[in-house]
């Protein structure tokens, strides 16, 4: 579990950081840059919830909450 979260987190992470730094250096971010930084930890936030309560409560949630209700893990064909 873990790993999903990490690997679906850090790009978020890296944008909202870079984000920040830009903001840090002086530079005034328009409202859209802002709105993006929000966005992004809110859907970092929310992905890492809805994955804790899949491991630690029941699968249900992820199958609802992340999977629009699907069943099964991701099948993936090596090309």
């Amino acid at each position: 579990m873990l790993t999903s979260i990490v690997r679906t987190t850090v790009p978020f992470i890296v944008g909202a950081l870079s984000t920040l730094a830009v903001t840090y250096l002086g530079v005034e971010l328009p409202e859209a840059a802002l709105t993006e930084l929000v966005t992004v930890l809110v859907a970092g936030a929310y992905y890492t919830a809805v994955r804790l309560l899949e491991e630690h409560v029941s699968p249900a949630f992820g199958r609802v909450l992340l999977g629009l209700g699907l069943r099964g893990r991701p099948k993936y064909d090596l090309a």
